[in-house]
């Protein structure tokens, strides 16, 4: 995805949309996930579809052997996908991708949504502080 992509009119609903629909719905890996929302996230602000390149895996090992193919870290493979570097959250817009670490060590992608963020784990949507994530991508 290139940083040149804008965003589409109308984006707000379809941000709120999605994550309305993200709440009702199960996680499962793969398929409803922190990554598939992120993509989910980019198609609903710009139009662009990223999922096809990705879609797959069904389990973590899967998931992340898949990430490594783009980067020797998360973040390194975040920066490929998003098609740039990473800011300071302190920078992030409603719609942007953070990225954060839980209690575990384990890396994920949430949508910021202002001062807080939403997450998906399997233990459904999360919302949570934006200071919790360490980086961020600009989506659009």
């Amino acid at each position: 995805m290139s940083a040149a992509v804008n965003r589409h009119e109308g984006w707000e609903q379809r941000l709120l949309a999605l994550i309305e629909d993200a709440r009702a719905r199960p996680y499962v890996l793969g398929e409803h996930d922190c990554f598939r929302l992120a993509c989910r996230v980019i198609e609903a602000l710009t139009g662009v579809d990223r999922w096809p390149e990705f879609a797959g895996y069904t389990t973590k090992r899967g998931a992340l052997l898949a990430l490594a193919q783009y980067g020797s870290s998360f973040e390194m493979a975040g920066d490929w996908f998003f098609g740039s570097s990473r800011i300071d959250v302190k920078h992030a817009r409603r719609g942007d991708i953070l990225a954060l670490q839980d209690d575990v060590g384990e890396k994920h992608l949430a949508v910021c949504l202002g001062h807080q963020m939403a997450c998906l784990r399997e233990d459904g949507l999360l919302f949570l502080n934006t200071s919790r994530a360490h980086c961020a991508w600009r989506v659009g």
